[in-house]
């Protein structure tokens, strides 16, 4: 009988292999098999490999001469950009993310494996970009009104059905495009008036929560209306001095725990204090959290893309 080619191996087998994989550059040398592998890969490395493990790095092609929080590409078509773990700094991989020579991307946010980016010079060209194997997926572009984005977000990965990609300007109303429909469209969604400006959303056992920059927790349901509702949680008292805009208010799920994080800005142009709370579901009530035993947060200096993982030191 002859032995099986790798490529014939079934997917449950590589998913295994997959989820056992130690390093980045096991990683890579799993992508190097075959082409079958590869696109398991693809389709993949963010729910299997990437959701277990601490972020990676992305290091831009070029050097900013000037701090900027949002910009992402240099426009020069300059070498690639570099992944690093955090386990192994000293040691960079190519990513295969495409360098873009013809104008610069502007990043909103990471959300389920992918970079959300804003092409083209008015910005309106919306892309879903894996920095891992270098899939793109382009979307519709946006309607000529010339907002400024200020967040973006996905409600589930690109590959479900109930998929939204939402983008956010105002606190009147944002941008949806329901990604997971055979032609999907933007769609401007109203907020309720007076609405305080929404700084995070997160899918969290089957349910949309967003928070506000001012600490409020709510809800937000697409079928079969859009229709945000604001949930009556006590416990979370932003003090006077939280910082609103630049990190903002976060919501990361950690441990299987709903965390919501402040920081804390007193009289100095720097972060003094960090709060984390868990949410109590049975008594609605914000938790404060004295440790998150061997979990961490990562959030990034733009205070766009929290994530929590196992700590890497322990």
């Amino acid at each position: 009988m002859a032995d099986r080619p790798w490529s014939e191996l079934p997917a449950l087998a590589l998913v295994a292999v997959l989820r056992r994989l130690p390093s980045l550059l096991d990683l890579f040398a799993f992508a190097a098999v075959c082409r079958s592998w590869r696109s398991l890969l693809r389709s993949s490395a963010a729910l299997l490999y990437l959701s277990s493990r601490p972020p990676l790095l992305l290091r831009p092609p070029c050097h900013l001469h000037r701090r900027q929080a949002r910009p992402l590409l240099a426009a020069d078509g300059s070498d690639g950009f570099s992944l690093y773990a955090l386990d192994d700094l000293r040691t960079p991989y190519r990513s295969l993310f495409p360098v873009s020579s013809a104008a610069a991307d502007l990043c909103l946010a990471y959300s389920h494996g992918y970079l959300i980016l804003l092409r083209g010079r008015p910005r309106s060209d919306p892309v879903l970009a894996d920095v891992l194997t270098g899939a793109e997926i382009l979307l519709p572009a946006l309607p000529p009104d010339r907002v400024s984005f200020y967040y973006g977000t996905l409600t589930a990965p690109p590959a479900s059905p109930d998929c939204c990609l939402l983008l956010f300007y105002s606190r009147y109303s944002l941008m949806c495009c329901r990604i997971g429909e055979p032609h999907p469209e933007w769609e401007r969604l109203p907020l309720k008036k007076g609405q305080s400006y929404i700084a995070r959303v997160l899918r969290f056992k089957d349910r949309i929560f967003a928070l506000s920059n001012i600490g409020r927790l709510l809800t937000l349901e697409f079928v079969p209306e859009f229709k945000v509702e604001r949930l009556d949680v006590g416990g979370l008292h932003p003090p006077a001095a939280y910082d609103r805009w630049h990190f903002g208010p976060q919501l990361v799920e950690c441990g299987g725990e709903l965390l919501a994080v402040l920081f804390v800005q007193e009289g100095c142009p720097w972060i003094t204090g960090i709060h984390v709370f868990r949410l109590d579901f049975g008594r609605m009530e914000w938790a404060q959290v004295e440790s998150l035993g061997d979990h961490c947060l990562f959030i990034d200096c733009g205070g766009k893309c929290p994530v929590s993982g196992v700590d890497p030191s322990c």
